[in-house]
């Protein structure tokens, strides 16, 4: 058959075109001269928890015709993302570079990509441009949709490079650049920290007009953020003051598909882009004996992480333990997780609904996670003034993940936070009628704390607290119990006290009292602090 966007005579066992050369044979039969349009080879495959799409020419079949072309990458979500349940997709759009006509696109996500592959796979066999695609309506409510949808969003990257908007290059270029480009990392100092492309140098798109003067004239700057946008908005704002520039398409995330450490080093292979052209890969560590299994399925964050710094302490430099956990932000967690403590982390690989992950311990001469310029500290501070169920567990939680990730924090509790570290039982103490009555109209304790919204008379907050025993999440004592075993240090702030007639023999133990300079001088020092 021939397809439809190359012309060229190709095989594509597809159950929609046999299906539909089938009526069409069966119509001559009785006479009627109807003719076969053409194939797109529009198709979709799940693979694991994963959908993959694709309609239309890939980028290796226009390279091996010989046609022009250009791609843009976006990793938009497959909803709003402020709605419950949105997931990131990636969407590679390839366009003609005179005229914008749609020539392919192939996508990959946990959801929504079905959607859009459609959408494209008519948007083509109507020899729509990316400019059409910029003002395609469709379906927006937010557990369905963006009001930009992903296939606008692709539209709009696709035409700002026609319209010479925006310039662009691509991670092979991004990941050899030469003696006359320099890279330049226009994400936060925390998200550099994480993980950056070697030789970058990091200024945040906040402080780029600012700091233009640490930036050559004379070189071409490429400009990268994590998925593309600050990246365009860099480029923009250099390009206004004169700079040579071009923007990463799809940013770090783009680099890190083609560059990142997902394949198991113990099975070393040449590996391809989509092309079909060799991409060199970064050395990796030879493969490991397996010190310790662990077993995390059912724990929900920050009970992974922790249960595998728990384990990391167990081992000896140098040694590899596995861990399988069913939670699946872990995923992303570790990557973080091993990028700031030094760790390596060997592989990660889906197992059905679990997730395995494979980590080396940092040997002992190891200085930890290379800290890029302009990166803050590590430390984490937080003040606790509301004393609600719900903020006192997400506190707890960013603790224990901050501390299994060998930050230093400090956790400063004042006025209804204070309510969450008194004991649950009365303690007998001296005090005056109005220190009593404060305590008597107080929640003794963080069991005792009620939800923020939809309490309902503790109805709400025993729903929650079943739902957590369900999905094995800690309950907020036993994240308390966690947070002081793993250093967490803990102020009492003392003015509060003394206005609200807490004594510090009411207090949980383990707890300090201090005041607002004692805060500020943990916090002048953290590279992260918060207010909940």
């Amino acid at each position: 058959m021939d397809d439809f966007v190359g012309g060229f005579k190709t095989q594509i066992p597809l159950a929609g075109p046999a299906n539909r050369q089938g009526r069409i044979a069966a119509s001559h039969i009785f006479g009627q001269k109807l003719t076969y349009k053409k194939t797109q080879g529009t198709a979709v495959c799940k693979v694991f928890n994963q959908t993959i799409a694709m309609t239309g020419l890939t980028e290796k079949s226009l390279k091996r015709l010989g046609m022009p072309y250009e791609k843009v990458y976006v990793h938009p979500a497959d909803h709003a993302s402020y709605y419950p349940g949105a997931m990131q997709m990636t969407l590679k759009l390839l366009f003609d570079p005179t005229s914008g006509k749609v020539l392919g696109a192939q996508a990959v996500g946990a959801a929504g990509v079905d959607k859009r592959i459609d959408v494209l796979a008519v948007a083509i066999r109507a020899g729509m441009t990316v400019f059409d695609l910029e003002d395609l309506e469709l379906c927006y409510s937010p557990p369905y949709g963006s009001a930009k949808d992903p296939v606008n969003y692709a539209g709009f990257a696709a035409a700002n490079v026609l319209r010479k908007e925006a310039r662009l290059c691509h991670a092979a270029e991004a990941a050899n650049p030469t003696d006359k480009q320099v890279l330049l990392d226009v994400r936060t100092p925390a998200e550099v920290q994480a993980g950056t492309i070697p030789g970058a140098i990091s200024i945040p798109l906040d402080d780029l007009r600012s700091r233009l003067g640490e930036l050559p004239r004379d070189k071409e700057i490429i400009a990268f953020c994590q998925v593309g946008l600050r990246g365009y908005l860099a480029c923009r704002i250099l390009s206004q003051h004169g700079f040579n520039c071009r923007n990463l398409s799809g940013g770090y995330k783009t680099y890190l598909s083609f560059y990142g450490s997902s394949t198991s080093p113990e099975k070393s292979k040449e590996l391809k882009d989509d092309t079909g052209e060799k991409i060199i890969e970064a050395p990796r560590p030879a493969a490991e004996t397996i010190a310790l299994k662990v077993d995390a399925c059912g724990l929900q964050c920050p009970g992974p992480i922790l249960k595998l710094k728990e384990t990391l302490d167990a081992v000896q430099p140098g040694q590899t333990i596995q861990i399988t956990v069913t939670d699946p932000g872990f995923v992303k967690d570790v990557e973080g997780f091993c990028q700031s403590t030094g760790h390596t982390l060997l592989a990660t690989t889906a197992k059905g609904k679990a997730y395995e992950a494979r980590i080396q311990k940092k040997s002992a001469t190891a200085c930890g996670a290379v800290i890029t310029p302009g990166a803050v500290s590590k430390d984490k501070t937080m003040v606790v003034f509301s004393g609600d169920f719900d903020k006192a567990m997400a506190a707890f939680i960013i603790a224990n993940g901050a501390a299994a990730m060998g930050s230093k924090v400090t956790m400063f509790f004042t006025f209804w936070g204070l309510n969450l570290l008194r004991k649950s039982a009365a303690v007998p103490v001296q005090k005056t009628f109005i220190e009593k009555m404060f305590g008597w109209m107080m929640p003794r304790g963080a069991e005792k704390a009620a939800l923020s919204n939809m309490n309902m008379a503790g109805m709400g907050k025993a729903m929650i607290q079943m739902i957590m025993r369900q999905k094995n999440v800690a309950s907020i004592s036993s994240l308390i119990d966690s947070a002081k075993k793993a250093g967490v240090r803990i102020v009492a702030c003392a003015m509060s006290m003394d206005l609200m007639g807490i004594k510090s023999e009411e207090l949980i133990d383990g707890v300090e009292s201090g005041g607002v300079a004692m805060y500020l001088a943990a916090s002048d020092k953290a590279g992260t602090n918060l207010f909940i």
